[in-house]
């Protein structure tokens, strides 16, 4: 796999834009295992209304994943890798386990917890960078023995078509989401926003597992195009999230209901943060797959057959996971509520 600077970089910059329009125009994070996971519960709670915004978005993502499939799916959705359907399955397990415990991952903490100055997104971006590390050496070094070591080939000249048509597709959506009357905005705004981010994610390349593996082989063959992701990414959306720390300041949204900024804690709770990047790193660095990118891809790699249906398997254990981790975590919580409210009343 070739260093894609160009690629990267813009695909980094869409995915920061897609955040900031989410938090400018309805005060939403965008951290995708934070926003697939409550859609999916709200489908056994009847509360698909309370979720729409969520379900708009993950439209979009899904949108972005058969336009990239379309125009760019030799770059975006080469074959699965050729794992044990057992191995995607536990690292399926651990990013759903992970995400809820850690409650984020790269998108979450890397992309909008960052520039929030989050001293928990401080934490676990490098906890679970370090572990996913970690476990790619394991399985390339320790266990398979491969021993190439270096960087990636830069390859030159870039694939500029699709990532400049979609610089100027997210344009075209930003622009039109902030100029249109409110209540049409309310539905276009997370359509948009899952759509850019999908967009970007395919052009980065992280929808391609070989690509995220090879970022995260620093003992091998070590693709930095991810690095660049990151960083396009940050400069693209701290400017938005820096904006919103001051408490008088309310997105677009906030004008006609009212809307504020979403602002998770900051701090606390570090015990299940540690354990949570932690198991979410291990699943990353086993499979290469992470929320945004298992849904955008899901369907184009399901398309494949193979190791694609593979694929689909550790999507289905992420949600699996991540819902039950939830219910388990509702009823611990409840026991203590009423441990504590029969306490209060003796």
């Amino acid at each position: 796999m070739a260093f894609t600077p160009l690629e990267s970089s813009i695909g980094g910059l869409l995915i920061g834009s897609a955040a900031s329009l989410a938090y400018m125009a309805d005060g939403k994070i965008t951290g995708i295992s934070g926003i697939l996971g409550p859609a999916l519960r709200s489908l056994g709670t009847c509360q698909l209304r309370e979720t729409l915004w969520k379900w708009l978005f993950l439209l979009g993502l899904v949108l972005a994943g058969l336009i990239n499939l379309l125009l760019n799916g030799s770059f975006a959705f080469p074959e699965a890798m050729p794992f044990a359907a057992l191995r995607y399955f536990l690292g399926g397990l651990c990013i759903g386990l992970g995400t809820r415990l850690g409650r984020g991952c790269t998108s979450g903490h890397g992309i909008c917890g960052l520039p929030r100055l989050s001293q928990r997104s401080w934490i676990a971006v490098p906890c679970f960078m370090i572990v996913a590390a970690v476990a790619v050496a394991v399985s390339r070094h320790a266990v398979d023995r491969q021993t190439s070591r270096g960087i990636a080939k830069l390859e030159w000249p870039p694939r500029w078509e699709f990532p400049v048509g979609a610089i100027v597709t997210a344009a075209v959506l930003i622009v039109l989401t902030v100029c249109l009357p409110y209540r049409v905005r309310s539905y276009v705004s997370p359509t948009a926003s899952g759509l850019i981010f999908g967009l970007g994610l395919g052009c980065s390349g992280m929808t391609r597992q070989d690509k995220v593996l090879n970022f995260l082989d620093v003992a091998g063959t070590w693709d930095p195009s991810l690095m660049l992701v990151m960083g396009c990414g940050l400069c693209a959306s701290a400017p938005s999230f820096l904006y919103a720390e001051k408490e008088d300041r309310k997105p677009l949204r906030g004008a006609h209901e009212d809307c504020a900024f979403e602002k998770p804690a900051k701090r606390g709770d570090y015990g299940s943060l540690v354990f949570g990047s932690c198991a979410f790193g291990l699943g990353w660095g086993l499979i290469g797959i992470c929320p945004g990118p298992g849904v955008v891809g899901v369907v184009p790699y399901l398309s494949q057959g193979g190791s694609g249906l593979a694929f689909g398997l550790a999507f289905l254990a992420i949600c699996a996971s991540w819902l039950g981790t939830d219910c388990v975590l509702a009823a611990w919580k409840q026991r203590q509520s009423t441990r504590y409210a029969a306490e209060t009343t003796e």
